[in-house]
């Protein structure tokens, strides 16, 4: 049963091959240029120092390759689509009804679903770690600039990833498991997936894990440092000098001499939260796509 798995998911499993050695093939090579600015000019010696000589060597850092970072930041998609490509073959037995030939071998219905959906599990985990390994390396330099918050390093680092993948495999499924038209079930689906991550992105994810408060004067708390800001605001004689949020703390200059006497109120998640951020959304797409994969089992399981 694996083996016949295997040979119906093979082309999807070897596209998504193929997609992660394009991928790395960009990669590597922008990675090792990025390594290499970074260390010549002793970048992470100005991190820990905090040199004012050193910002003129960031800078050049940012403006070199902060395109080249934006433009990565749409490979965050990719999860979805391995998702849904490796939905496509359990879909297609549907919309084609060859699921009934297997039925009718001494197979049981449920020890061929088990293989059915097995399979495109476990290669969706490995896909997503493949991706998570290669965007770790590749980014590390900018994380260590900027912090891990900013949308595009946190969406393609950690764990995340997993439960992306799984989320737009279980949405692929269930649309199929429902309708059995594969082409629509896979465009539904990553469209479902888009708006899902965007709806995270920017609405749930700040709370999915109590925000730190902070008020001070001067000098800002370390914790504010690459953090992500929620909301920011600073009072002087009552009145309200600057507004503002979404923004990285550590990019925040308050030297100037107006804003000596202000009172500065923020609210963000610190860098601290990185990990109580990812293992809480992991656990959130992860829960989801387990949930769609059971209804899909189930609705399979009735058809006749």
């Amino acid at each position: 049963m694996i083996w016949l798995s295997w040979r119906l998911q093979r082309t999807e499993t070897l596209v998504v091959l193929g997609v992660l050695a394009l991928l790395t093939a960009w990669l590597v090579p922008t990675g090792l240029n990025m390594w290499d600015a970074y260390q010549h000019n002793s970048l992470g010696a100005c991190i820990v120092h905090q040199a004012l000589r050193c910002d003129s060597a960031i800078g050049l850092f940012r403006a070199r390759f902060g395109g080249i970072s934006n433009l990565a930041s749409w490979f965050n998609l990719l999860p979805g689509l391995i998702g849904v490509l490796l939905a496509a073959p359990l879909v297609s037995d549907l919309e084609n009804g060859t699921y009934r030939l297997a039925w009718t071998q001494s197979i049981t219905r449920r020890r061929w679903l088990l293989g059915k959906l097995g399979l495109p599990v476990v290669a969706a985990l490995l896909a997503a770690g493949g991706l998570i390994a290669l965007f770790s390396w590749w980014r590390t330099p900018i994380a260590h600039l900027d912090g891990r918050l900013d949308t595009g390093v946190f969406d393609t680092t950690g764990t995340v990833m997993l439960g992306y993948t799984l989320f737009a495999l279980g949405l692929a499924l269930a649309l199929g498991a429902v309708w059995r038209r594969t082409a629509a079930s896979l465009i539904v689906g990553f469209v479902a997936y888009f708006a899902a991550r965007i709806m995270v992105d920017f609405k749930l994810r700040d709370h999915l894990v109590a925000a730190v408060h902070a008020t001070w004067r001067g000098r800002p708390p370390a914790s504010f440092n690459n953090a992500k800001v929620l909301n920011f605001f600073a009072t002087l004689h009552g009145h309200r000098v600057i507004s503002g949020g979404g923004f990285t703390g550590g990019g925040v200059k308050f030297q100037a001499p107006n804003l000596n006497k202000a009172l500065f109120h923020a609210v963000y998640q610190p860098e601290s939260h990185f990990w109580p951020l990812q293992l809480t959304e992991t656990a959130l797409f992860t829960g989801v796509a387990l949930l769609l994969i059971a209804f899909a089992a189930w609705r399979i399981l009735r058809t006749d």
